[in-house]
């Protein structure tokens, strides 16, 4: 059964979501363990994203994109580049968070996560696993 474009990008969407999950929940509770056990918002967050990074290619490769390729040096250079605009994202929203007086909060903290999210969908999805277009029928 053919699905539409739509429905793939969607089906796309929801393996990003649950793989992410998984991902932040980890990443997640490593932040907030180090918030309290006293390290700075920025040092907490960088760790917690530097430990999820190659977890997070992995699976994303794997499960959300299902990419059959053999993975490249220039894919993982795409991803890395994602990342890295993403996480300057969520940087954004925690010094904006810091700047209202909102320092070790976990609400600033999980919306920069949010953020973090909805910016890396579109880049590896644009820039490192872009979809492709299903064969019809007559050129199987």
């Amino acid at each position: 059964m053919i699905r539409s474009a739509w429905g793939r990008e969607a089906a796309t969407a929801a393996r990003f979501v649950l793989v992410g999950a998984a991902n932040t929940a980890i990443g997640y509770g490593l932040i907030l363990g180090w918030l309290h056990a006293g390290l700075g918002d920025y040092a907490a967050n960088l760790a917690g994203f530097a430990m999820g990074l190659p977890i997070s290619y992995a699976l994303h490769r794997h499960l959300t994109f299902r990419a059959r390729h053999r993975a490249t040096a220039a894919e993982g250079l795409r991803y890395a580049a994602a990342f890295l605009v993403s996480y300057a994202a969520n940087l954004a929203v925690v010094a904006m968070g810091r700047a209202a007086g909102f320092e070790r909060s976990a609400l600033v903290q999980g919306l920069a996560i949010c953020v973090y999210a909805g910016a890396l969908f579109v880049l590896t999805r644009l820039t490192v696993f872009r979809a492709r277009p299903e064969r019809s029928l007559r050129e199987s």
